[in-house]
């Protein structure tokens, strides 16, 4: 058997998000989006996991396994329910599992959105406002007034390009549902200046801090020319890259590969759905949310992942190279990854590909910071409800007891010494 060293330093985690896994937070957009009577969402996420009570026994589950980091977000809309107006407990219970995640020895990477805007932000065109930056600013810096000076890594806003570009481009995955480019445009801006204001809000309390945005980066076929499959990728991705040109790492994030689909109709018909006016208005919202974000194209003969994703282990090594190029003096963390599977053994498989990809560039290039799987528990995944299953845990919905994986030790014991046995 082989074995493949990580550096001492090098970390390896799982990652959750607050609405995904806590439970019992209805005072935000998300809530609105999935109870609406036309809702795309396949079901209410409602009480999750139940992560936010079953905290103590999910920080023990990571002891047993030897889960040596882990990527949590904190929910705006728990710790400011209404404008102005703080939750002190909810603060605290934020503040105490950094704490206990930290005196246990398990790293704590801190996120302060993750997809889910406060209802009344959203009463008040959520990231349409022009003061969006500055409310999103006010909770960090509230935040890190009592955030222990101790967590060292802080991710501002997770996939930028993927809630923007979902939510004010196309009608039919995540909330407010708007097609409109310019609104998504507007957005856009208001969260990259979102991100700078708090970088800057974070360093001034914790001199210590690393911070950076997570971004979702898919490969893409760069040998494809097409104009279309360029203006998609600027506007999910590279200009929300730009914006980090300050951060003190990348926060990487990729699932599979986007083929844009080779349509001579679409090939033919790209003058018309950028340059004239009324159909790049009216019609090529409805066109790019076809191909965009989820999968490209897709044949009978292609490998998919439960998700419909291509199984694509090999786009992570794909973007590491592509951020090296981008910005050759930043260290990358790769804050997301993973599969959605029925099958435990794809799962090995599919980190396994990766992990030696992985392995292979930080020898060569020593910048990676660490691997987060996601996610340590089966989740809500938004619009498709609870059938994605990411988790090295699966959760029973009648009494939310865990139950990890095969997958959940292997990965344990890779965390635990920093080897990849293969």
């Amino acid at each position: 058997m082989n074995e493949l060293k990580f550096p001492d330093k090098f970390l390896f985690g799982t990652a959750v998000a607050s609405y995904q896994v806590e439970g019992g937070i209805y005072n935000n957009d998300w809530t609105i989006w999935e109870n609406k009577s036309n809702s795309v969402c396949v079901e209410p996420c409602n009480e999750a996991c139940k992560h936010y009570e079953m905290l103590d026994q999910d920080i023990e589950l990571l002891m047993k396994l030897g889960i040596k980091a882990f990527r949590f977000s904190i929910e705006w809309s728990r710790v400011e329910p209404n404008e102005g107006a703080f939750d002190n407990d909810a603060i605290e219970h934020y503040v105490e599992k950094a704490k206990k995640l930290i005196s246990n020895g398990i790293t704590p990477i801190i996120t302060f959105h993750h997809f889910t805007t406060p209802e009344w932000l959203f009463n008040k065109g959520s990231w349409l406002n022009s003061n969006a930056d500055g409310y999103f600013n006010t909770y960090v810096d509230k935040l890190m007034q009592f955030l222990p000076k101790e967590i060292v890594y802080f991710n501002t806003i997770n996939e930028p390009g993927i809630f923007a570009f979902f939510g004010y481009f196309s009608t039919n995955k995540f909330p407010p549902g708007i097609a409109s480019e310019t609104k998504f445009i507007k957005a856009s801006e208001n969260i990259m200046s979102a991100h700078k204001k708090a970088l800057k809000t974070i360093k001034k309390y914790n001199q210590n801090a690393k911070v950076g945005m997570t971004h979702a980066l898919q490969e893409w076929e760069d040998e494809d020319d097409n104009k279309l499959k360029a203006y998609l990728k600027y506007h999910l991705e590279d200009k929300f890259l730009d914006a980090s040109v300050d951060d003190d790492f990348i926060g990487l994030q990729t699932y599979t590969i986007v083929r844009y689909p080779k349509n001579i109709f679409l090939k033919l018909s790209n003058a018309l759905l950028l340059n004239i006016g009324f159909v790049r208005k009216f019609i090529l919202p409805r066109i790019i949310q076809i191909f965009a974000g989820r999968n490209g194209a897709i044949t009978g003969e292609t490998r998919t992942t439960k998700m419909g994703y291509e199984y694509r282990p090999e786009a992570v090594l794909y973007n590491l190279k592509r951020l090296k190029e981008i910005f050759p003096n930043k260290e990358v963390f790769i804050t997301e990854n993973g599969i959605a599977t029925d099958n435990d053994d794809e799962r090995i498989e599919f980190v396994t590909t990766v992990l030696k990809d992985v392995h292979k560039f930080q020898e060569e290039h020593n910048n990676i910071i660490g691997y987060l799987y996601w996610s340590l528990l089966d989740n809500f995944e938004w619009d498709l409800g609870y059938q994605m299953n990411f988790g090295l845990v699966e959760v029973n919905k009648n009494d939310y007891s865990r139950k990890p994986h095969k997958s959940a030790y292997w990965f344990g014991n890779i965390s635990k010494t920093n080897n990849l046995s293969n």
